[in-house]
């Protein structure tokens, strides 16, 4: 069901959906040829995907914009069909944040602090980063968000995050980020929440 939805200017819009309903719950009503698209799905990726398309349906409706439903780019990234409105996506089961962003491309991305970040960090972090990150898994948590979140914003294309994607410093629940690519240096600053044990990042 939908946690919280709610509309940070009159261009952006960020939803939440706490999955809580069962597989049959969520299919009911929904749109059967797609439903047989995703019968060969884990029945946990299929929930994610049915709550994601149902939740950016009520965030278009909230923003008076038509939904005829969501399309992927060779990149994998998600489009509203026959729309020129960006939306992003991001599951972490049972949890799934989206958002609508009228005017310029979003990325949103949640995840949870896990150890597996700790396995993993020198692929995504640069050797500045990694000294500033040591273990410590909420901050791992903060800039693979945050590097999601550019990731997904550019497209999700051609771009390394250790490489390419920088964090440059986290004050007051923001992220001041940079892409750095063919010799050109671009900012971002991102938005942090807590949502439970979850943390959510977004660009504005």
């Amino acid at each position: 069901m939908i946690k919280k939805q709610f509309k940070i200017s009159n261009h952006i819009i960020l939803g939440i959906w706490e999955i809580d309903e069962s597989l049959e719950q969520l299919a009911q009503g929904f749109d059967q040829k797609e439903l047989d698209c995703i019968a060969h799905f884990h029945p946990l990726k299929k929930a994610e995907h049915i709550a994601s398309r149902q939740l950016i349906q009520s965030m278009c409706q909230e923003m008076d914009i038509p939904f005829h439903g969501i399309c992927k780019d060779s990149h994998g990234k998600p489009h509203l069909i026959d729309s020129d409105y960006h939306i992003s996506l991001s599951h972490s089961y049972p949890k799934i944040a989206a958002m609508i962003n009228l005017d310029v491309p979003c990325g949103i991305d949640i995840e949870q602090p896990r150890e597996q970040l700790r396995r993993v960090k020198s692929k995504f972090l640069n050797p500045a980063e990694l000294q500033v990150c040591q273990d410590d898994l909420d901050l791992l948590c903060i800039y693979w968000c945050a590097k999601e979140s550019i990731y997904k914003m550019h497209g999700r294309k051609n771009l390394s995050f250790a490489q390419n994607i920088e964090i440059n410093r986290i004050k007051d629940n923001q992220i001041f980020c940079s892409i750095n690519k063919d010799q050109e240096r671009k900012k971002f600053v991102l938005n942090m929440q807590q949502e439970d044990d979850y943390l959510i990042t977004y660009n504005l």
